[in-house]
């Protein structure tokens, strides 16, 4: 029901829809949309930055209104690798959202963003990524002050997503059905090349009715994160503070006290493109000392003379495990919040405790079309730990296992683009258990197929 509405409401937009959309909605630029209205759009275009009135008391108020709807359907044979309970037909979800971005004079800001996510067919019953029927993923009031050609200071308070650098720590979790929120007071102030965000945050915690999402009691993200642009590469830099009380790793359970320390190297030059994370953790876990890294490498080359341009890509990354869960040291890297298909869409494995090596390739067949496919070995780092899900949970203990190849993953998809604001995917992906992912009883192949249309304006 409350979909069906909100679908309605996406509906009013109808039109051309409009290109110059952002992964986090409140960053598109409504002024840029708003120049196509009455041009060759008459819908959607002009819903944004539009006056509210003409009243010069209201001259200054502007409201722009924007939202998206997704439907998927997905089918996997042997979930998790023949650990969770078979579906008969299928996960048909849809996820719809509508947003309000009310704008007073150069300053102030109010934002507005209602979702709703529901899914059928799940024989264990809906995650907590697949359904949570109405609530609000943003809802903030923002202050900025602005110095021409200076840059500019902002602070903004509220429900907000949060997504930074290529989402490995922070991300908004796009691919699951329910995206991820946060409940946060951030800062943030540009200048020249740099930007710079301070935020201190605890997550939402996503429950499946309505209006009845909750600030996280137990965990808390407190944190600093500067980005330089520059015009061959640009580079981030981060600290953060993390905090659960009642985090679980193979060794245990305890209340988890986690500092990060990150830099991001990411540009391109010529037909080469790189995008290379190294982060290094400390911190609690119990009594136990936090010692914990992860390198994350992604080195493409683009073919341009050839048709299609097709890129070529090596990714390699490893975060580490613990050595002996019987110590007083937790060597199991923790990524935070990180992208909810960390490694595709069949979202079975999590980055903890790994070693990888991921070859992808892409390909525009035609202008609207593009070809995905990708190849990827996985192994555990340490033998004496377990393998983790992307939310997090362990999956399987390392128990008296100590093989070290967990799985091989082959993928292939294409990306149908029809329209502006349009888009259409489908992935096959066949999964073949390793040596560990046997021995510990899940010994299954996995097999899953998704396809999924959306539409945003």
């Amino acid at each position: 029901m409350h979909a069906a509405w909100l679908g309605a409401t996406l509906l009013l937009g109808a039109g051309t829809a409009l290109a110059q959309f952002h992964p986090l909605r409140f960053d598109d630029d409504a002024g840029a949309q708003r120049q196509r209205c009455g041009e060759d759009d008459k819908g959607a275009a002009c819903w944004k930055d539009r006056p509210v009135a003409a009243h010069r008391l209201l001259s200054n108020v502007r409201l722009s209104v924007g939202g998206d709807l997704r439907l998927r359907h997905e089918y996997a044979d042997n979930p998790r690798y023949g650990l969770e309970r078979q579906d008969r037909w299928g996960v048909l979800m849809q996820r719809a959202s509508v947003f309000a971005d009310l704008r007073f004079g150069p300053h102030w800001r109010a934002f507005a963003q209602l979702a709703s996510s529901t899914a059928n067919g799940r024989a264990a019953g809906p995650s907590p990524v697949d359904e949570n029927r109405l609530d609000p993923t943003n809802l903030f009031v923002e202050w900025q002050a602005t110095r021409d050609g200076a840059g500019s200071f902002g602070l903004r308070a509220g429900i907000q997503e949060l997504q930074f650098g290529a989402g490995r720590a922070i991300d908004a979790r796009e691919g699951p059905n329910v995206r991820r929120s946060f409940e946060a007071v951030r800062a943030y102030a540009t200048g020249g090349p740099w930007r710079i965000d301070l935020f201190a945050a605890a997550p939402r915690l996503n429950r499946q009715g309505s209006f009845d999402d909750a600030r996280s009691s137990t965990q808390a993200l407190r944190g600093i994160y500067a980005t330089r642009t520059g015009a061959l590469a640009s580079w981030d830099v981060y600290a953060l503070h993390y905090e659960d009380a009642t985090a679980r790793f193979d060794q245990g359970t305890a209340h988890e006290r986690r500092w990060s320390l990150g830099t991001r190297l990411f540009g391109r030059s010529d037909a080469w493109d790189w995008n290379w994370e190294l982060a290094m953790q400390g911190g609690r876990f119990g009594i136990a000392r936090i010692h914990a890294w992860s390198l994350a490498t992604d080195t493409g080359y683009t073919f341009k003379g050839v048709a299609g341009q097709p890129r070529a890509a090596l990714l390699l990354a490893v975060a580490s495990g613990d050595k002996d869960p019987g110590d007083d040291r937790l060597g199991t890297l923790n990524p935070l919040y990180p992208r909810g298909n960390y490694f595709g869409d069949e979202a079975t494995l999590g980055p903890r405790n790994f070693f990888n090596i991921h070859p992808l390739l892409t390909w525009r067949l035609a202008p609207k079309l593009q070809l995905n496919a990708s190849l990827d070995f996985f192994w555990r780092h340490s033998t004496r730990d377990g393998v983790y899900a992307p939310n997090g949970m362990l999956i399987r203990g390392a128990g008296d296992s100590r093989a070290r190849y967990v799985a091989t993953i082959a993928s292939v998809g294409t990306t149908w683009t029809p329209a502006p604001g349009w888009s259409a995917t489908t992935v096959l992906a066949y999964g073949r258990p390793g040596a560990f992912l046997r021995e510990t009883g899940a010994g299954e192949a996995l097999g899953f197929v998704s396809t999924s249309v959306q539409y945003r304006f």
